[in-house]
């Protein structure tokens, strides 16, 4: 310590003599600092943890009635877990001189000026991933992919950045030997602690595309939750632009040059989850219309062009096909199905369960079976069995074929417009049968895939963009447009 203090007095007296060179070091030393300051200022605030979109904490009565949601949010949650939110140019890639020429697909009728892209649809076209409604979601939902790709811009009711977990959303832990979830809980968007309100959205709106749209443009109140549906819609037909009473009233009103159509696909989900019950879309009148259907008829007798999904087998889906029955015998437990007023039942109105024609959905008691909770017989309520009985075959009631062909196959004919064959596509995907055009190959596994996101249900970024190419694809085979396709690398991992 001596030696240390009397090199330093030797320093500055040696400085002392020779002023020039102190004035020198002196003048180095404020430019390395004024250099290091201006690095610092300059720097994208996203880069650096303490000036990015900060984290914030959720109250513990908010995530309880989240958790008591029996929606998606609720369901197998074993854990919390943090995530920052990302900047927006972390999720999407940057496009510069994309000009399409649109003529082809411009409304003459209305002359609307500048070119309106709108999108009607559920939860796919939302960007509903992982369990959840969020802002990195939204902004990969195919429809906004497809728009960026046309040069255009579709105003989607975002949620704000410090809020940009938006729901919250699910990461999985495993699938054995039942899906397990952790719940990302910081920056939600809920106006209280209620967890019934997400953040109203009062801007400009050409994404009308919520969780829970059934074929009719109205709410699905999934089972147990009569709030979820208008939980996510009234974010935007609550807000300022709301001139009518129902939402399909507002939106019959709406003008564009272009649509795209998606909607059926919450339906049947709903009808899965309610034992073949809920929002069925497979008994309507061949010839009958749907709001959906009446309201692509309005787009299209205002001159609109536009394009229409049909519907995907959400017998396929992962988070539906987890409980296989070579893990139902590892139980070795009886299991009896409420059947009441069958010839099949007992006097309880319980029969045994058939493997061959029955399929276990999913619930809180059902995890508790698999989880070994369930000792020696478990009764099972009607809605957690979807049963293929030949008095009630529920399977019909889940498939998308009748809806796919008397309503979006009928109206595009009628219309003069082109659909794309989501339906096939998803076929190919599950049997690992589809490759994109960039040359990624689609892996459809739900836990080391690239496809599905963690609920087992909805794509990832990288399977939106897989959706959006199929959009392009047709829209430019059908239109003679020249769209570029999307590298849909980019999104992998994100």
């Amino acid at each position: 310590a001596d030696s240390s203090i009397g090199f330093s007095a030797d320093l500055i007296y040696f400085l002392s003599l020779n002023p020039n060179i102190m004035t020198k070091i002196l003048m180095k030393a404020f430019a390395l600092f004024l250099f290091s300051f201006t690095c610092i200022a300059c720097t994208n605030p996203d880069h650096l943890e303490e000036a990015g979109i900060p984290i914030l904490t959720s109250s513990p009565t908010l995530l309880s009635n989240v958790k008591a949601n029996s929606f998606f949010l609720g369901w197998a949650n074993h854990g919390d877990t943090t995530i920052r939110v990302k900047a927006d140019k972390d999720i999407l890639p940057a496009l510069t001189g994309i000009k399409i020429d649109l003529t082809a697909i411009t409304n003459t009728l209305l002359n609307l000026g500048n070119f309106r892209l709108m999108s009607i649809g559920g939860a796919l076209s939302a960007g509903f991933r992982d369990g959840g409604l969020y802002r990195e979601g939204q902004l990969t939902a195919f429809p906004n992919l497809v728009a960026r790709q046309m040069g255009l811009s579709l105003n989607l009711p975002l949620f704000d950045p410090n809020e940009g977990n938006g729901s919250g959303y699910k990461t999985l832990i495993n699938t054995e030997p039942i899906a397990s979830f952790n719940l990302v809980t910081n920056n939600l968007a809920y106006t209280d602690n209620t967890a019934n309100t997400l953040r109203p959205y009062s801007g400009k709106i050409d994404s009308y595309a919520f969780p829970n749209m059934s074929a009719w443009i109205s709410f699905i109140n999934y089972p147990n939750h009569d709030k979820m549906g208008e939980t996510f819609a009234n974010r935007f037909f609550d807000n300022t632009q709301k001139d009518y009473s129902y939402n399909y009233e507002f939106l019959i009103k709406q003008n564009c040059d272009f649509f795209i159509f998606e909607a059926g696909m919450d339906d049947l989900i709903d009808t899965f989850l309610s034992g073949g019950g809920g929002g069925n879309i497979t008994g309507i009148n061949p010839y009958s219309e749907t709001r959906g259907t009446s309201l692509i008829q309005a787009l299209a007798d205002k001159k609109a062009k536009g394009i229409l999904l049909i519907v995907p087998d959400v017998m396929d889906l992962p988070y539906f096909n987890q409980i296989t029955n070579e893990k139902i015998k590892k139980l070795n437990v009886i299991l009896r199905v409420k059947d009441d007023g069958t010839a099949q039942a007992d006097r309880e109105g319980y029969r045994d369960f058939n493997p061959a024609i029955d399929k276990l959905i999913p619930s809180p008691y059902v995890e508790k079976l698999m989880r070994g909770e369930i000792k020696n017989i478990a009764l099972l309520n009607d809605n957690e069995v979807l049963s293929k009985a030949s008095y009630d075959d529920e399977w019909i009631g889940v498939s998308p074929v009748f809806y796919n062909e008397y309503k979006i196959n009928r109206k595009a004919k009628e219309n003069n417009l082109p659909v794309v064959d989501i339906y096939g596509l998803y076929k190919k995907i599950i049997a690992g049968n589809y490759t994109t055009d960039d040359g990624i190959k689609v892996d459809p596994d739900w836990v080391k895939g690239n496809f599905f996101s963690a609920d087992g249900i909805y794509p990832t970024a990288f399977g939106q963009a897989v959706i959006a190419n199929e959009v392009i694809k047709t829209i430019n085979s059908f239109y003679k447009l020249n769209i570029p396709l999307i590298s849909t690398s980019f999104f992998l991992k994100k």
